[in-house]
């Protein structure tokens, strides 16, 4: 093993010590959580990754909800204008 072999090793161990140690660091934060949380689910610790088709969807479905309530809420006097500028932030930022 060459001396560079030697240091990519050392570092990859190192990198793995350090990731178990983050790994120790959250479970001890979840158990705490668990320990003190009054009703606790699965959920409330960790919530599982979604895929980006699955993320977009929900979005669309969000976006949809929300102008029909805004919508909605513009027949009310407080509320005209409002959707419009919402709209606007939407596309220009």
């Amino acid at each position: 093993m060459t001396p560079r072999e030697l240091s990519i090793m050392l570092a990859a161990q190192r990198e793995r010590q350090y990731d178990e140690i983050e790994l120790m660091a959250i479970q001890a934060m979840m158990i705490r959580q668990a320990y003190h949380a009054k009703r606790l689910k699965q959920s409330d610790l960790f919530k599982r990754p979604v895929d980006e088709e699955t993320a977009k969807s929900r979005a669309d479905e969000i976006q949809e909800r929300t102008e029909k309530r805004m919508e909605w809420l513009s027949q009310f006097e407080e509320f005209r204008g409002k959707i419009n500028y919402v709209r606007e932030e939407e596309t220009n930022g």
